[in-house]
């Protein structure tokens, strides 16, 4: 629609006697002109509709076949925030639609009024958004392969791919040419010096190595400078310090570790542990693994045994099915340490499993795939169930959730953002005193675009936000 103002009387002499110089010349009058405006924008919207509406039909489908990834990841998601979202959006509703009445009444500044105020909610939307979006460009909480999050939906600091998460560094090195961890992962069986307990009790030497990384024939060198010995253990919110085997938390500000399950980092699998005695022996100990399955621990085990017999006095254990665990640092801080900083541990083996003298003692039990094993701990609350799993890794294809709330939230984003600079239009074309009772279309038009952008957010909050 043109805003250049006509006459009544055109070039070639066609006379319309329009109320308004906006009424455009090929409409018999304003009705005509503000009726086929009023079809095209509801054509409009009902394409939008349908654009989002794909989304909502990719939503309910992986919510149907994965309803555990959206009880996981929502709690991810900042609900006061999204709430101040809604009530921004709402409230911006009632100024677009006060400023089609404003229009109609002739009310310059309170048009005027409205429309300024309508884009400063928008406005207000957009920084909200851009500071939940930071959050999580910053925690690393992203979509398809970029999801590798920095802390668990529960707040719990996780080990990671990348290992350059704020606050936090783990021992693992990741492998990006073959998908897998080169180093810093630990089987659990290998390590876990109480297999009755949860979680996974270690005893560890824990260092902070300093040094410079340099790439030399396209292989990473890293030149240690310095280290610092990490002591203290971190505090579980859910199993108390060391998993509940001790009785208090850490000083407030010291460094502590723990290990930290992430199968999406650590693969689980077969293991075997080994350990060699005699000069001859290459290394004192070590855990082989993991294997995808039995049949293959077993052939590598039979291997290993020959070979470190050759060597001097060897121990191999048998095979066990367990998962992986890394050792995690959490420093208490915000800072980002990328290849000048690398976690080494050393973890003691488990004592042997020996037969007690009186056959009616409890027994430590190794764990074995399939069976039940007999523990004296408390069983635990729904409460503590809850944070339990919130404060574990995220389930496989919750990154599908972060697809999908990026794609639904940035499109809607990208709708906001575009109205703004339809309001701001309209503001300018307000200043000038163009909107009349019987040319207000304009204002009408955006004030329902509008309308469906807000929403489509009210749909998009309580099904994002508000899941459980």
């Amino acid at each position: 629609m043109s805003e250049q103002p006509h006459a009544a009387h055109d070039d070639h002499g066609h006379g319309h006697g329009h109320a308004s110089v906006f009424i455009q010349h090929h409409y018999d009058d304003a009705q005509h002109q503000f009726d086929s405006g009023k079809l095209g924008i509801w054509l409009f919207l009902a394409q939008e509709v349908l654009f989002f509406s794909a989304l909502f039909v990719a939503y309910v489908l992986y919510r149907h076949h994965h309803p555990e990834i959206y009880a996981y990841a929502h709690k991810y998601l900042d609900v006061k925030m999204g709430a101040i979202n809604t009530g921004i959006l709402i409230f911006s509703s009632l100024t677009a639609a006060w400023a089609v009445r404003a229009a109609q009444l002739r009310q310059k500044s309170l048009l005027i009024g409205c429309l300024a105020v309508t884009i400063a909610c928008a406005g207000g939307f957009l920084v909200v958004k851009y500071f939940e979006y930071t959050h999580k460009v910053h925690e690393h909480i992203l979509f398809g392969r970029y999801f590798d999050p920095c802390v668990s939906s529960g707040g719990t600091p996780l080990i990671t791919k990348n290992n350059q998460c704020p606050g936090t560094k783990s021992t693992v090195q990741w492998d990006v040419t073959t998908g897998v961890a080169s180093s810093g992962c630990f089987a659990d069986v290998a390590i876990d010096v109480d297999p009755r307990a949860r979680n996974v009790q270690a005893d560890c030497e824990v260092f902070a190595v300093e040094g410079t990384e340099t790439i030399k024939a396209g292989k990473s060198e890293f030149v240690e400078k310095s280290r610092k010995p990490i002591t203290e253990r971190c505090f579980d919110a859910v199993f108390g310090p060391n998993g509940g085997l001790d009785g208090k938390a850490k000083p407030t500000g010291a460094a502590c570790w723990k290990t930290n399950y992430n199968p999406h980092v650590c693969k689980g699998g077969w293991f075997f542990t080994w350990s060699c005695t005699g000069e001859k022996c290459t290394a004192p100990a070590g855990t082989e693994g993991p294997f995808a399955t039995d049949t293959a621990c077993k052939e590598q085990r039979t291997s290993k045994d020959g070979t470190l017999k050759a060597q001097g006095t060897a121990v191999v254990s048998e095979c066990s099915s367990s998962r992986a665990s890394g050792i995690l640092v959490d420093f208490e801080d915000h800072q980002v340490r990328k290849g000048n900083v690398r976690i080494v541990a050393s973890c003691k083996a488990p004592p042997p499993v020996v037969a007690p003298a009186d056959p009616l003692a409890d027994r430590v039990q190794p764990l074995q795939l399939g069976q039940k094993t007999t523990t004296t701990e408390r069983p635990l609350s729904h409460h503590d169930q809850k944070e339990a799993l919130y404060a574990g890794p995220p389930p496989p294809n919750t990154n599908m959730f972060f697809t999908i709330y990026f794609a639904m939230t940035g499109l809607h984003g990208i709708h906001v953002l575009f109205g703004v600079f339809v309001f701001i239009w309209l503001l300018i074309r307000a200043t000038k005193g163009h909107f009349t009772p019987d040319y207000f279309g304009p204002v009408d038009f955006a004030a329902l675009y509008w309308h469906i952008v807000d929403l489509i957010w009210i749909f998009l909050f309580p099904l994002l936000y508000l899941i459980h």
